[in-house]
């Protein structure tokens, strides 16, 4: 009696999986088993990796993730049908000697079926169970598009942020760097700094919403890492915006409001935030490299006032094996405007910096 009746929680791990894979591979979200799966696997990766002091491990953890989860769907989808096979007595048997299927040929017989293999060892009798072969093997041909559906949106992801990360490490890397170098150095000033973030932050933004799960992912090389490129440019924003006394870019709250969606989408993964706000920032930099600068007095009031903000910003550095030293402590000594590439090598006149 009790085993006529496997085919209710096969039926509802079938369904569950679904469910689970059309809100993760759709684009809208975590689904809650990939929840379920990539929360403890990412707290060992990260607390291996402070453990040993090798932060070279949460490189691992996109990979990890991807697998493991991929692994669990199709485990319980396979588990779930090897329920409702077996829940019917004499619902399979041997091609050949058609003698009734033992649990273990059920297993291999599902297995299979959702490949799409087609190996023919075993038969379903009646047509109900024929139907139910054919819906199985539908149910696997998803699983493998959706897997695949998952997988790409995440790796196109994971190079645009590779994208910003590495252009905002060469324009300075922290946030002290990215002013001073943008000042000088950009042919665009404060305002191209401005505008060429512009763009990249709000396709990230969509992407990060679609799929939140991308904040457990981490790159192995500092220049290539979001958590500390992103909290690295918002500095230098709050900085352009509440230290330095000249007039705002065009288009900076709008940039700010696309860092903030992303601050939003990593508290939902990382809701527990374990640490202090960090500390103000170092003003000697901006000041030795000649830049109009607000009372300090009044930059402290304004920074006091970003204390939650940039209290996410160092849980996401910190999160991702860095510290806020590496965001905020500036290695430039830019005296004066320094000439580009091409005009260096001839190709262009120099021309004024527009801030």
């Amino acid at each position: 009696m009790l085993r006529s009746l496997l085919w209710l929680p096969g039926g509802a791990l079938i369904l569950a999986v679904l469910l689970d894979l059309l809100a993760s591979s759709m684009q809208t979200g975590e689904g809650r088993i990939l929840r379920l799966v990539q929360r403890p696997l990412y707290k060992a990766i990260s607390g291996l990796a402070r453990w040993t002091g090798r932060r070279g491990l949460l490189a691992w953890s996109g990979g990890v993730l991807v697998v493991g989860t991929i692994g669990v769907w199709t485990l319980l989808t396979w588990l779930g049908w090897t329920l409702v096979f077996w829940s019917g007595k004499g619902a399979l048997v041997g091609t050949t000697t058609e003698t009734p299927a033992d649990l273990w040929d059920v297993l291999y017989f599902v297995g299979y079926t959702l490949a799409t293999l087609g190996l023919g060892d075993l038969k379903p009798l009646g047509n109900g169970w024929r139907l139910l072969t054919d819906l199985a093997a539908l149910n696997g041909f998803f699983l493998i598009t959706f897997a695949i559906s998952f997988v790409v949106p995440v790796a196109q992801a994971q190079g645009e942020r590779r994208t910003l990360a590495l252009w905002l490490h060469r324009l300075g890397g922290n946030a002290q760097d990215l002013v001073i170098r943008a000042w000088h150095d950009h042919p665009g000033g404060l305002q191209g700094l401005v505008g060429d973030v512009a763009t990249t932050l709000n396709t990230l933004d969509a992407q990060f919403k679609n799929s939140p799960a991308l904040h457990r992912f981490h790159d192995r090389r500092a220049d290539e890492s979001l958590e500390l490129a992103l909290p690295a440019l918002d500095e230098a924003l709050s900085l352009i915006e509440h230290a330095l006394d000249v007039t705002p870019p065009r288009g900076l709250r709008l940039v700010r409001d696309s860092i903030s969606s992303l601050l939003g989408s990593y508290r939902q993964v990382h809701p527990r935030l374990r640490v202090d706000p960090p500390p103000l920032p170092d003003l000697t930099p901006l000041r030795d490299a000649g830049l109009p600068l607000h009372p300090d007095a009044e930059v402290r009031g304004r920074f006091l006032d970003l204390g939650e903000r940039r209290r996410v910003l160092r849980a996401m550095t910190e999160q991702g094996g860095f510290t806020w030293s590496d965001v905020e402590v500036s290695s430039a000594e830019v005296p004066g405007p320094s000439l580009s590439l091409e005009e260096e090598l001839g190709l262009s006149e120099p021309t004024s910096r527009v801030r």
